[in-house]
């Protein structure tokens, strides 16, 4: 092995991606693919990226983490604000109760915004990695029309 690494170029991030979407999900097989990172190295750039390892018993695996698995999804957001309101609007509260359903609104409020946001950047992700795949074809085409040429 050789010097340890500690920055990841795009590139790296880029290769990393591309090769855990094509189905090497195991830290240890794409340590076989950076042969100057370790496969502890490679897990915890995943959890990094967002990609979340678990493990059972001696197996391990890996999976992107869903959108709607552990989120609220906007409507189940918007259900919970509803319900929040028609509790504001009974008489008889005390005031502790309102005080905290008023933080749930303006949680819940926070929350919708944010995870407006978090699908946004997704989606650019996603477009983001889809072109870097898109480069590197075009990189390796180019790389052959000069071998031919030459």
């Amino acid at each position: 092995m050789s010097k340890k690494k500690y920055y990841w170029t795009r590139a790296e991030e880029a290769k990393l991606l591309e090769l855990f979407k094509a189905g090497v999900t195991e830290p240890k097989d794409l340590a076989k693919k950076f042969e100057d990172r370790t496969s502890g190295a490679i897990q915890k750039k995943l959890e990094r990226m967002g990609v979340v390892v678990i493990q059972k018993s001696k197996t391990q695996t890996t999976t992107t983490v869903p959108l709607g698995e552990g989120l609220l999804t906007h409507e189940e957001a918007l259900k919970v604000l509803a319900g929040t309101l028609e509790a504001l609007r009974k008489p008889g509260q005390d005031k502790l109760e309102l005080q905290r359903l008023r933080i749930l609104v303006d949680a819940i409020h926070t929350y919708d915004s944010v995870l407006e946001k978090f699908e946004r950047w997704v989606e650019f992700e996603a477009q983001l990695l889809e072109m870097a795949k898109e480069i590197a074809e075009i990189k390796k085409e180019l790389e052959k029309a000069k071998g031919i040429a030459s």
